[in-house]
């Protein structure tokens, strides 16, 4: 709003009314003129020589609304509140192709050899009562069949390379592993009283969506400025519907697998985005952490053939 008001002639809007404000636009003028509808007080707008537009307004209350006006527009700088910005790293589609053939050869290997599922699926009775703890990692690489293999492989091709796009390669990758055995492992102490028996990458696979909607939350809990509720909430959203989407199942489908592995990824991505981890780790910390989250598997599967 231009403040000069003395450099137009009241005259001709008559004596009973005043000018409050002068703006380049009649939508200006108009969504000035909205403050003053709020207070209860008609406007009207006129355009002048000067290619501006004047907001009139009766002069008992001219003051008043003035006031009024001035407020809405010092309010209306901040907003919208700005939305928050997603990083994205320039990453290298490598490592989630490694992992989909790593899959692919566990899967051959498994129907060749078909003492490896025996030897490698999650088990509770193995896990606690026997102190077999590479299961919970090496159930991972294995599945009940081709479909099984195939759903995965595509929520990882999709879910897992999203998350290496916000977090980098190395520490997306160790969190959707961390993710995933822990999930396993809640599965083991939950039902540590009978038997029970899963496998699948379908933990790693809502672990990385868990990831994927958690991460935006951190970021907002990061953010010092007053963003938009929309930009966690909208991610949340989306995360929770799709778990409940491609979550569920009958049975033999590992519903609480799915759900502690979506819980965890959740809560580690909030905890590494409202710490800026990903920002903090250089290029040699990510090479690191995915050469960990490589070799875990293949040491846990090395401790279970050695068994």
């Amino acid at each position: 709003m231009q403040n000069d008001r003395q450099a137009f002639d009241n005259e001709p809007f008559g004596s009973e009314t005043a000018i409050i404000g002068v703006y380049k636009t009649a939508r200006k003028a108009h969504e000035a003129g909205l403050a003053v509808l709020a207070s209860g007080q008609p406007y009207w707008i006129y355009p002048v020589e000067e290619g501006d537009y004047v907001l009139v307004v009766s002069r008992q209350h001219a003051t008043r609304l003035q006031r009024e006006v001035e407020i809405a527009e010092i309010r209306s700088r901040y907003w919208p509140p700005p939305s928050i910005e997603l990083p994205t790293k320039r990453i290298s589609k490598a490592p989630t192709g490694m992992a989909i053939v790593m899959l692919l050869i566990a899967f051959i290997a498994q129907n060749e050899a078909p003492f490896l599922k025996e030897l490698g699926m999650n088990s509770s009775q193995g896990v606690l009562a026997e102190g077999q703890w590479w299961r919970i990692v090496t159930a991972i690489t294995l599945h009940a069949d081709v479909s099984h293999l195939a759903g995965n492989i595509l929520s990882i091709a999709i879910f897992a390379y999203l998350c290496c796009r916000y977090m980098g390669n190395g520490l997306a990758w160790i969190l959707i592993l961390l993710a995933a055995t822990a999930a396993n492992l809640t599965n083991d102490l939950i039902n540590a009283e009978r038997a029970f028996f899963s496998l699948g990458a379908s933990t790693a696979c809502f672990a990385a969506l868990g990831l994927l909607t958690g991460f935006p939350i951190g970021t907002y809990f990061r953010s010092k400025e007053p963003i938009s509720t929309r930009d966690w909430l909208i991610p949340f959203s989306g995360g929770c519907i799709l778990f409940a989407w491609l979550g569920g199942g009958d049975f033999p489908t590992d519903v609480a697998g799915h759900f502690w592995s979506f819980l965890y990824g959740l809560g580690l991505a909030i905890l590494a985005a409202h710490t800026a981890m990903h920002a903090k780790l250089s290029q040699f910390w990510q090479m690191v952490l995915l050469s960990l989250a490589l070799l875990i598997p293949l040491m846990c599967w090395g401790m279970a053939l050695a068994h």
